[in-house]
């Protein structure tokens, strides 16, 4: 039986992420390192919606936050997100990536008792093995937009 090397090393690499509880402090990370963990990052975030369990895991205690209605420090994001639950909000996420140590989520937003979704963008920093640093901008689909293209 052949095996491929880097078939190997991707799961080699993904065990050993998978094995680690948190990834803060920050440590070094390889890119497919830095992939895997954002990969399980965005799944307990917008699939799981465990926001608690995802920043806990993988953000920074100094986390840097560049929302003007959200503080910055880990304790104060995890407050910020407190409301995520499969209850209150909806993420339907459309596309995904990351390159060198920025990662990117752009998705559909429904919050329950909200007229309109909105779309979002999250920009998040990769410190090593631990997101270090957010952006994001929210725009709501409005109802009379010029533009019919839908915005997912």
């Amino acid at each position: 039986m052949k095996i491929n090397i880097t078939t190997f090393a991707t799961a080699f690499a993904a065990l050993t992420v998978s094995a680690q509880a948190a990834y803060c402090p920050p440590r070094s990370a390889s890119p497919s390192e830095q992939r895997l963990i954002f990969a399980e990052f965005y799944q307990k975030l917008f699939t799981d919606m465990n926001a608690t369990q995802a920043l806990i895991d993988h953000m920074a205690e100094d986390y840097i936050q560049h929302n003007p209605y959200a503080l910055s420090g880990l304790n104060n994001s995890i407050e910020a997100l407190s409301f995520v639950t499969p209850e209150t909000v909806k993420f339907n996420v459309t596309f995904s990536g990351i390159d060198g140590d920025l990662a990117f989520v752009y998705l559909r937003m429904d919050i329950a008792g909200e007229p309109r979704p909105r779309a979002v963008v999250d920009l998040f920093r990769f410190n090593g093995s631990c997101i270090q640093e957010h952006w994001d901008v929210m725009q709501e689909r409005l109802d009379n937009a010029t533009n019919p293209l839908d915005m997912w």
